[in-house]
């Protein structure tokens, strides 16, 4: 069977179950935006990821992919109440690139990891016909671990920020259409607010970000839990310029507000939501669902998926 036929998720599925049985330092893995796991008395969480694409959009913009890069992993472990560290980045590039290129690239990674206090401590490089990367990013939990399947029946769906201007975004850049600057920079440089996370963190009972679909992220918190979520259309955090944007354009905005991902906001379930941006709540029950004006419908737990997807 061809991995298109399965999708990531059945891949990994698949590869867990071939691996030996983890032993008890070992808090989380496959299930988890990131692997937590006790070592010298601390609970530590590691993320990873990896991206490649055509070298002359790194010539384009090296600053702002070297800011998503560090994002993409950053998110994973607020999600899970961790304190970005340490990070790990192996590259590869043609012999030509010029270097001031990286140089950029490297630069803006630097201003970001100083947003959390988080250093890059080393990596690999190769050479490679068109650009591509790899993160290892490790961080110290000094709570609780935040997992997916922890929330309780009773908890809030919150988060920290706009859903919706990211895909927004990339449809701009990918058509070609006019439309607001802020989408473009949702897509190319997702703004996280730490200090909120961390306030919340106390409180939560699960976490997970926005990277592929809100409708997705929560179907992964609400399978886990075992519980049903329902999220709340007109509470969810959707700029009214790009409910604009997507009349202007013919695009149907539940499917790029909950379908689409790339956000790199956080939800967190919470039963104490004196912070952040309620938009839902966990019930007895399975699945996810949408509710809209008086009508509820289930919610398909889709998103972006490797292999499916691209």
């Amino acid at each position: 069977m061809q991995l298109r036929e399965l999708g990531e998720r059945k891949v990994i599925e698949a590869v867990k179950n071939l691996m030996a049985t983890r032993k008890d330092n070992f808090i989380s893995d496959f299930d988890e935006d990131a692997a937590i796991f006790e070592f010298g008395g601390k609970k530590m969480a590691i993320t990873t990821d990896m991206g490649f694409f055509k070298t002359h959009l790194l010539v384009e913009d090296a600053e702002s992919i070297g800011r998503k890069i560090v994002t993409s992993s950053v998110t994973d472990l607020l999600a899970k109440g961790a304190l970005p560290k340490y990070l790990l980045l192996n590259i590869g590039a043609p012999a030509e690139l010029e270097m001031d290129i990286l140089e950029k690239m490297y630069g803006a990674m630097s201003n970001e990891l100083q947003k959390y206090s988080a250093h890059l401590i080393g990596g690999d490089t190769n050479k490679s016909p068109e650009f591509f990367y790899s993160t290892a990013f490790l961080g110290e939990i000094e709570g609780r671990p935040i997992l997916r399947n922890g929330a309780q029946e009773g908890d809030c769906i919150v988060l920290t920020g706009p859903i919706g201007n990211a895909a927004a975004g990339y449809l701009m850049l990918k058509n070609k259409l006019s439309g607001p600057q802020k989408f473009i920079e949702a897509q190319q440089n997702p703004q996280i607010d730490f200090e909120l996370c961390k306030r919340i963190w106390p409180h939560a009972n699960a976490g997970i970000d926005v990277s592929d679909g809100l409708a997705f992220e929560l179907g992964e918190i609400a399978r886990l839990s075992k519980k049903r979520i329902t999220i709340e259309w007109e509470r969810i955090p959707i700029d009214k310029e790009f409910l604009h944007f997507c009349e202007a354009n013919g695009f149907d905005p539940e499917e790029l507000a909950l379908h689409y991902g790339e956000d790199y906001q956080i939800i967190f379930t919470t039963p104490q939501p004196t912070e952040g941006i309620v938009a839902g709540r966990v019930e007895e029950g399975e699945g996810i669902f949408l509710e809209r004006g008086n009508k509820q419908r289930k919610l398909a737990a889709k998103g972006y998926e490797h292999f499916v997807s691209n």
